[in-house]
């Protein structure tokens, strides 16, 4: 698994000049409130359809550098149950997140049995996610090299994902689905 760590502020020019021009990025973030009486954003993680980036909020200040692209309603922002994520960007960076596609949100109106990301991704894609680190300390530091593999697994095919379940949802029926939900 390749990916770029920002975590200094060297290395913000590295990720801005890698994220320009994006028209779609996939989003996920992780949180320490497992470990701590109250939760904080802790990593955002970002894939391109080119490269893996994982940013550390805790060494830095990343609203300057998200906010043109996640406000932005002309670039697609894939994430996969999002409303937490979202939440915490908005409390956290003041960064409300705009063109968003939710996967689990599409799956479940697409009426899958299994919303949850490594259901999907090893229905539709033939890959098995690790969870190995689903309850980690992400408040942590220096993040062990595991844990950021598997930060950076979150995101990388979520795209691919958002494309298949996104392809579905055009090909059904237009109009008013099951339950009264607007399909087109």
């Amino acid at each position: 698994m390749k990916y770029t760590l920002i975590d200094s502020p060297e290395a913000i020019p590295t990720a801005t000049r890698r994220l320009a021009g994006v028209s779609t990025i996939s989003l996920d973030c992780e949180a320490a409130g497992f470990h701590r009486y109250s939760d904080r954003l802790c990593l955002v993680q970002l894939s391109t359809p080119d490269e893996n980036l994982i940013l550390d909020p805790l060494a830095l200040d990343l609203a300057a550098l998200l906010r043109p692209i996640l406000e932005d309603p002309g670039i697609r922002v894939v994430m996969h149950g999002g409303d937490y994520d979202i939440r915490l960007l908005d409390r956290d960076l003041g960064i409300r997140p705009q063109g968003v596609f939710d996967t689990q949100i599409a799956a479940s109106l697409l009426g899958a049995p299994a919303v949850g990301l490594a259901a999907l991704l090893e229905k539709h894609l033939d890959i098995r996610l690790p969870k190995t680190h689903q309850r980690a300390d992400w408040a942590q530091r220096p993040l062990p090299e595991g844990m950021l593999e598997y930060a950076a697994n979150d995101t990388e095919h979520l795209q691919s994902l958002a494309d298949i379940l996104s392809s579905a949802l055009g090909e059904g029926s237009r109009g008013v689905g099951e339950g009264g939900v607007r399909t087109s």
